[in-house]
This record gives structure tokens, sequence and C-alpha cells, in this order.
């Protein structure tokens, strides 16, 4: 019978790190391999620090300082690194992709016409400055620079320290040029902002339109208003972490760097429910289209809803939003396809074409390649692999 190997699952916790394991285990009976796993006790927390001489066989840490980044590199057992707080890694990493979601994140506020944004992140923490560079980059192409604030992390950090933050960070958003569209790091960051704004009596989403990360449902649903959030493909990369430590315990050299998982897609709640643009009737033009995303919409439907003419609407949306009306609301029936492609793996191709606003399989086929250079079926592969 072959030996049960221990395996060491040394990061925190936190919800979205549930269905992170349900990768693990996926992998795990995909290869059929007899994995018994081990954390912390009453915590259930545990660092690679607590696993000094832990006679074990790998370990999947979540490596956010340097001295767990030390301990790492001296493990005599595999180590795989879940975490990117540090920029570089003593041992193979398999992580996300950070800069993505700060594109995505800059893209949905730009989509909601602001033109003054914010980033709320961490200092020297790796994850934050890739979130960050995403975000910055995916602006300055549309001719725009945010605001940033960054903070000092609280990684194993005592005391009330973060009441303080709460301080400053009120302080740095009533700085801020108004209406903001504002990315925090996390969604717990981003709850932290929405206390802040709260504190100094502006107004979500109207003045302050705040996307976090993680999609957290205990903080995301259960707080008002609702926060919209980056979901992450947490399942994916358990199921790649958990590969790459067997590679590593099967005695396989790997990369430091592996190809990092992409997210999955924005969930919209009530704190970017908005439109930052001065003219009610586009913002009614908006409002309708979105409600609108999964019918066969036409542009002529919309200028009737919101009585203006053809011409008016084409200027309106050229102004605030740097494109046609028509090349609008196609990006947006693409990424919502995108969304139901990567959270709906069973869905058919034609039920997602009707969902996202498209007359039929073979225009949404069209439109993917055209616009991303694969057909639906491939990106979707792509997405679960």
């Amino acid at each position: 019978m072959e030996r049960v190997l221990e395996i060491a699952l040394a990061y925190p916790r936190f919800p979205h790190r549930e269905s992170f394991f349900e990768g693990v285990l996926k992998y795990a009976k995909d290869t059929n391999r007899n994995w018994s796993y081990i954390t912390g006790l009453e915590a259930l927390s545990m660092s690679v620090l607590d696993l000094v001489g832990w006679p074990g066989d790998g370990i999947l840490a979540a490596i956010c300082t340097e001295e767990e980044a030390a301990c790492a590199a001296a493990m005599p057992i595999p180590v795989v690194n879940i975490s990117c707080a540090l920029e570089t890694t003593p041992v193979p990493r398999c992580a996300a992709d950070f800069v993505a979601m700060g594109r995505i994140a800059a893209s949905h506020l730009l989509d909601k016409g602001f033109q003054s944004f914010a980033y709320y992140g961490l200092s020297d923490v790796g994850y934050s400055n890739q979130r960050r560079k995403g975000f910055e980059d995916r602006l300055e192409e549309a001719g725009f620079k945010p605001s940033s604030y960054l903070c000092k992390p609280t990684f194993r950090l005592g005391g009330s320290e973060w009441l303080q933050q709460n301080r400053e960070l009120a302080e740095w958003i009533l700085s801020l040029q108004r209406p903001i569209g504002l990315f925090a790091v996390s969604d717990y960051r981003a709850r932290q902002v929405l206390d802040a704004c709260r504190l100094v009596g502006l107004k979500i989403p109207e003045e302050v339109a705040i996307v976090g990360v993680d999609n957290e449902r205990i903080i995301c649903d259960h707080v008002h208003p609702t926060l919209t959030s980056i979901a992450r493909n947490n399942q994916l990369e358990g199921y790649r972490a958990a590969e790459l430590l067997d590679r590593m315990i099967q005695g396989e050299q790997v990369p430091l760097e592996t190809e990092p998982v992409s997210p999955l897609e924005i969930v919209e709640r009530d704190s970017t429910a908005t439109f930052a643009v001065s003219d009610p009737r586009l913002r009614d033009a908006l409002n309708y289209l979105h409600m609108h995303i999964e019918d066969p919409l036409s542009i002529d439907e919309v200028t009737r809803h919101a009585g203006v003419s053809r011409r008016w609407l084409e200027y309106a949306f050229r102004d605030a939003l740097g494109e046609t009306p028509y090349q609008y609301l196609r990006r947006q029936r693409l990424a919502h396809a995108r969304r139901l492609l990567a959270s709906d793996p069973s869905a058919k191709i034609y039920n997602i074409a009707q969902r996202s606003g498209f007359t039929s399989a073979k225009q949404l086929t069209i439109a993917f390649h055209q616009d991303f250079g694969m057909s639906p079926r491939e990106y979707r592969r792509a997405a679960q692999s």
C-alpha cells in the first residue's frame, strides 16, 4: 500500500482559501495521491516558522516576511510559496495574476465614467505593488494617473496601529478630487475605505466608488453598502500549487516562478453601482444598457429610452467614455460572456451567447476571434487549465 504523505497547510485560513484547498483536494483525487493534511490547531492558522523540525513530506505556505522566507529556504522538505507578499521568493511559487486584477479594477471604473482614480495599498508588499502596476498601466493607457496611498502591512503586527491607519486613511480620502474610483488592495482594506468614508461623511458610490479583491463573501455581502470585488480563480490556484508541490516531492527541478493564474471576474455590488457622468440622460442610457446586457439590445432602443438622438448619444459616449455606444456595448457583452464562460463551465456556448446579448453562438465566436484570437471554447479551456 502506498505510504500516506503528510502535507502542511501553512497559511491563514481566509474564506477564499477554502476553495483553494478544494483545488488541492481535486488534484490529489485526479492523480490518486494519498495525501493527509495538517494545519494550525485552535487558530486554524500556521506559519512555516511553526514547522521547523516537522517530519512531513511537503508544505504549501504563504511566505509573507523575510523571516519566513529564510525558514522556507532552509527546509529539508519541498515548500511551495502561495503568496506574493515578497517581491522575490526563496522557493517555487504558485500565485494569481495580480497585475491582471489591477487592470480589471481600472477597466471597471473607467467603464463607469470616472476621471479621477486612487489606489489604496500596502507598502513594500509584492502583490500590492503588482496590483497597483496593473491599475496604473491600464489608466495610463486611457490618459489618467491615479493618486496612491500605501500603508504599513499588518503581518504579525499587534496592538491598535490599525486604528491610527483608519484616521490617516480618512484624511487622505477627504483630500482627493471627487467623484473618484478607488481600488483597494484587498476586500479587508476596501472595507476599511468604506468605514473611513463614513467617518468623514462621504457618499458611496456617488462620491467614492470602491473595488476590492478576493470576493470574500463574509466581507462583501454583509456590509452596507455591499462591496464590489474581483473574484480570483482560487480552486485553480490550489490545483496548480498542489501539482507543483507533487512534482517537487517526486524530485523534479521546477522554476521559482510559474505562470500566474488569471482572475475570474469582477463581481459588481453597491459600492460601484453608479455612473460618474454629469449628464442625467447619459447616466440613464448607461443604466438601461447595463440592465439589459443579456438582451439583444440595439443602440436605437437605448436612444429611445433616454429620449435623445443617436447623434447626441454618439458624441456623449465619445466625450465621457472614449468610444462609441456600439463599441461600449459590444465590449460589455464580451466581458459578460467571459465571466459566464469561466464561472459556468457546463453551460453550452449558445446559452452563453443568449445570456450575453449575442444573437447566436456563431456571432459570439466571431467576436471572440476578433478580440481575443480564440474561440469561446478555447477561452474556457484556458481559464480552467
